[in-house]
């Protein structure tokens, strides 16, 4: 497939309609990372992937990428998960606001064909039974955020992607009656007035999320903490010259006041 796409952009230059170059090795690197993907010549074997462009916030696409990198997994492979999720009836996007564009960009991903039009035919059905639009865009972008600890700036849960023993020391001290969501309300202030300096993050290790042992995990915030969040996120990636997200910021404040799970 990225042969083809090559071959096709060589045929447009020659006939004088010059692809944009940027576009042509995106979609290259979507073709091979689909056919490396567990199963992916089995796909290419029974049939063509079909890219899909989602209009979306810069931010938020820098957000998904950075995050995808730091994690080892390609978002096509996220995409074809949240499809095949959809498909079985397991999931569906959650209700929420939608997020005010500051700077457009668009993301572009690739599908497997038949599964791409597997869901298109059930979506006027969901949309439906939710009482809402149910777009692929927002099937892929949800999905990739949940399972990335991707903030999408709306909604009252920020999503976080842990180690399951962090993730489980978090659910005990809840579960015990501790309110997480006043710890990130309370910290979030301190940093915000300069009174609490938050440790630089750790990075995570390759390929963590294909290996096993991280999981999903989510805090409720305001919109004032969540605006205040977003603040905190751009300066420290700035100030400490690495990705530190909404959601970086709530793990760091947790593991501050609740500290690491025992060996």
């Amino acid at each position: 497939m990225a042969a083809r796409i090559l071959e096709d952009a060589a045929k447009q230059d020659l006939a004088g309609d010059k692809p944009d170059e940027a576009s042509v090795k995106q979609d290259a690197a979507n073709a091979i990372a689909v056919v490396l993907a567990p199963g992916g010549a089995a796909k290419l074997n029974a049939g063509a992937t079909r890219p899909l462009t989602i209009t979306m916030d810069a931010d938020l696409r820098k957000a998904l990428e950075e995050a995808a990198e730091e994690f080892g997994v390609h978002l096509n492979q996220l995409a074809e998960e949240a499809y095949r999720k959809v498909l079985a009836g397991e999931w569906v996007p959650q209700k929420v606001g939608t997020r005010k564009i500051t700077q457009r960009a668009v993301l572009n991903v690739s599908v497997y064909a038949e599964l791409r039009d597997q869901v298109q035919e059930m979506l006027p059905g969901l949309s439906e039974k939710h009482g809402r639009r149910i777009s692929e865009g927002a099937i892929v972008v949800r999905w990739a955020c949940e399972e990335l600890g991707v903030d999408t700036g709306t909604g009252l849960m920020v999503p976080l992607f842990l180690p399951l023993a962090l993730r489980d020391h978090f659910q005990a001290a809840r579960d015990a009656g501790t309110s997480l969501e006043g710890i990130v309300e309370e910290r979030v202030g301190e940093l915000m007035a300069g009174s609490w300096q938050m440790p630089r993050p750790s990075k995570a290790r390759k390929a963590t999320r294909g290996a096993g042992g991280w999981g999903k995990f989510s805090v409720r915030v305001s919109d004032p903490v969540r605006r205040d969040l977003q603040e905190l996120a751009a300066s420290l990636s700035e100030s400490m010259g690495a990705r530190v997200s909404p959601s970086t910021v709530i793990r760091q404040i947790l593991v501050d006041r609740l500290g690491e799970p025992a060996e």
